[in-house]
């Protein structure tokens, strides 16, 4: 009988030290890529960092799919609007765009927008430098 209880102790530790961990890192990874739509697909900026992008536009979801095919990093970026995902933003689904250059200016990561968000919803626009690692149509 005490080999039981010191069993499922070990197994009670175990599930905590690891498990609550490991489900608090998946929901929060989950609610970075919190999306409406039935086509999104995540982005990744060079931090590591991801979130959902959700583009109205075929021509712009084609773009995505190739690039998650072919792993080039472009810049993704669109109109910031606020959006209850874990960054508080999301690029406006009708203007996401997909593009090889852009101006310096409206250069970020998806934690510098974060940041600083109300500056980035003044200035409209932003472009994150990311690769598209999921596509979901």
């Amino acid at each position: 009988m005490k080999g039981r209880y010191l069993l499922a102790v070990t197994a009670l530790v175990v599930i905590v030290v690891f498990g609550v961990p490991t489900a608090a890192w998946y929901v929060d990874r989950l609610n970075a890529v919190r999306h409406e739509t039935n086509r999104w697909a995540v982005i990744e900026d060079i931090n590591g960092d991801r979130m959902a992008v959700e583009p109205t536009d075929s021509q712009v979801w084609s773009e995505l799919v190739e690039l998650n095919d072919n792993g080039s990093r472009r810049w993704i970026g669109g109109i910031v609007e606020r959006y209850g995902n874990k960054w508080g933003f999301r690029f406006k689904p009708d203007t996401v765009k997909v593009a090889q250059f852009t101006a310096e200016g409206l250069q970020a990561t998806i934690r510098m927008i974060s940041e600083d968000l109300d500056y980035w919803l003044n200035l409209k626009w932003a472009y994150v430098g990311a690769t598209v690692v999921e596509i979901h149509s």
